[in-house]
């Protein structure tokens, strides 16, 4: 097979990587009213339950890089497929016996899985990029939302048809590491497959550190647009807009939609222009966006706020993945780990900084604040020699 072939084998390959990726939890996700029903909590018990996803991703810490060392990309990848969808098969498990731990404990080794899965199909995608010799990770990313779209919709149709909850997930996860298993025959051979690093470089020092830094930020900033649509979206154009509360969901879909374009242009875009000047724009349309729907008067300009935040955030995972993989000094997509390490962690407490914000103050503060992320990785930016 030529070595053009074998490209755009694994580029399909790793964008179907991302798509299962997306799609094991989403299906159980859009499903959740129902687990919460089954289970007999509320909605405060509920809400920390969830977490619990999570917990088991941000209590990975290192382990995902030091899998992908030993594995590989394709063999970190479809292992950690199989053990998400064993893991939420054991969480649906608990929901059908009524066993609130049991769904807690599956919830937890799925956030694990993911977080291994995560890493590895980022350093895959970083590889094919470096293949095709241009940017690649941004379109990649999409095919995760899309993925996420789909298992969504399986799980609300399933739901409808009144399909038991185990089946529908079980066989779900069928599916996902079918295709898992199949597209990984095509990624492209790893570097450092089972090599024993020194372990120096295992250490973050000062330098690399400083480094990290601003490309964390950059990831804290598109992460924190994503928490704001999922979680405060609908609560902003309810209380703050007068939007009826069934459209509410509205802010959400325009948030994800206009993610989802700008990931489809984003690789285009950073061709075009480069890498520090796609982060500095993006920065700069997050940062307006979340100011623009804090504040605008109008449920229309709202909407267009989210969507430009949305829209700004396609390309900062990406790039910062991509810096991170490339940071001199450490093992071999250590970088990678580290930011996928930090922005799980920031996710538990980003949600709740604002809805302390919002209680102290209001909303609108809240996401006014939020819109310092991106500043302060765009004063990050603008300040690094070019």
């Amino acid at each position: 097979m030529s070595p053009l072939a074998d490209r755009r084998r694994a580029r399909v390959a790793t964008m179907i990587a991302f798509a299962t990726n997306g799609a094991l939890p989403a299906t159980l996700m859009a499903r959740y009213a129902e687990v919460k029903e089954l289970l007999g909590i509320d909605a405060a018990v509920f809400g920390i339950v969830v977490v619990g996803y999570l917990l088991g991703a941000a209590g990975a810490f290192q382990l995902p890089g030091a899998i992908l060392r030993r594995l590989g990309s394709r063999g970190a990848t479809s292992t950690g497929t199989v053990w998400i969808a064993l893991a939420l098969v054991l969480a649906t498990l608990g929901v059908a016996t009524g066993q609130l731990w049991l769904f807690v404990v599956g919830l937890v080794l799925a956030g694990f899985g993911d977080a291994a899965v995560d890493v590895a199909e980022n350093a895959q995608g970083l590889r094919v990029q470096e293949a095709y010799g241009r940017s690649l990770l941004s379109s990649m990313h999409a095919g995760w939302s899309v993925g996420a779209a789909v298992g969504g919709v399986v799980g609300t149709v399933a739901g409808s048809l009144g399909v038991p909850l185990l089946v529908h997930v079980a066989a779900w996860g069928v599916v996902c590491v079918v295709a898992m298993t199949w597209s990984g025959r095509f990624f492209l051979a790893d570097a450092h497959v089972g090599e024993t690093a020194d372990p120096g470089t295992g250490r973050i020092g000062a330098r690399a550190l400083r480094l990290l830094i601003p490309l964390a930020l950059v990831a804290l900033a598109g992460i924190a647009v994503e928490d704001i649509g999922n979680n405060w979206s609908a609560v902003l154009l309810a209380t703050e807009r007068g939007v009826p509360v069934a459209s509410a969901g509205i802010g959400l879909s325009v948030l994800l939609g206009a993610q989802f374009a700008g990931r489809l242009v984003g690789d285009r875009f950073i061709d075009r222009v480069g890498n520090r000047a796609a982060l500095l724009v993006s920065l700069v349309m997050i940062a307006g966006g979340f100011v623009l729907a804090a504040w605008a008067p109008w449920a229309w300009l709202t909407l267009a706020g989210l969507a430009l935040a949305g829209f700004g955030s396609a390309v900062t995972i990406p790039l910062a993945f991509a810096g991170a993989d490339a940071m001199p000094g450490l093992r071999p997509h250590a970088g990678v780990t580290w930011i996928s390490w930090i922005m799980r962690v920031a996710s538990l407490g980003l949600s709740p900084a604002v809805g302390g914000i919002t209680t102290a103050a209001s909303l609108p503060v809240a996401i006014s604040a939020a819109s310092l992320l991106a500043l302060l990785a765009l004063v990050f930016q603008l300040r690094r020699p070019r």
